[in-house]
């Protein structure tokens, strides 16, 4: 790094932490600023500047972009309505939104928005400009937050949707043989239904569908020669 780097960004240290008795995990060894802390990489700055912003809201109560900020950047010192302007517009929420700071969709923009204001723009196309995402992640996860991994809804295991499931690897001519016997086990079957078992019936029709639509699919391409 040059010495036009933002000090912050040199220091590793992304939210200008000043010095103070906090003896934050992964300080550096060597300190060379007398005012501000030195991590030894930047998740470690990271994750000081989430934690204090979580302790704000625990142990602070302070729950909006507007009190987090008038404390993180008192007017003493800053511009302190312009910053709560330009954060809370980085994290789409308005400046006086309740907001909960222990979920990653909340805390990571919030972090992010805090590193661009307190050194500038950088060079990458990020939120932040300065880290990419598994930086900030990593920083985010060494205070406790992590972002959760996307759940994909189940279907439920039973003889219609299994059915169904296999039928999806059919071509158009077998789909169409099975299709009658779907009907007609319905027809035979009416008078002793739960509801249960017609949601289960309507999840196997509905996978059918799916795999006639995909078959097809496959056939008009084939045609076509998008596929092999």
């Amino acid at each position: 790094m040059t010495t036009s780097t933002p000090r912050g960004i040199r220091n590793n240290n992304p939210g200008n932490i000043r010095d103070s008795n906090d003896k934050w995990q992964g300080l550096a060894r060597i300190d060379n600023d007398d005012q501000f802390s030195v991590f030894e990489d930047a998740t470690w700055g990271i994750r000081a500047l989430a934690s204090i912003l979580i302790t704000y809201q625990d142990r602070h109560k302070l729950r909006t972009i507007r009190t987090i900020i008038g404390r993180w950047a008192p007017p003493v010192e800053n511009d302190t309505g312009a910053y709560v302007n330009a954060v809370a517009l980085a994290c789409g929420v308005a400046a006086d939104q309740y907001i909960d700071l222990h979920k990653y969709e909340v805390l990571c923009p919030l972090v992010e928005a805090i590193i661009r204001h307190e050194n500038g723009k950088g060079p990458k196309a990020t939120l932040n400009t300065w880290y990419d995402r598994a930086t900030i992640d990593a920083g985010l996860s060494k205070a406790g937050v992590v972002k959760k991994a996307d759940v994909v809804a189940s279907v439920p295991v039973t003889k219609e949707t299994v059915a169904a499931t296999g039928t999806a690897g059919l071509g158009v001519a077998q789909i169409a043989d099975v299709a009658p016997q779907v009907i007609t086990a319905l027809d035979s079957q009416q008078d002793h239904l739960s509801s249960g078992s017609y949601v289960r019936m309507f999840i196997g029709i509905a996978t059918i569908a799916v795999a006639v639509y995909i078959a097809y699919s496959q056939v008009k391409k084939h045609q076509a020669g998008v596929v092999a």
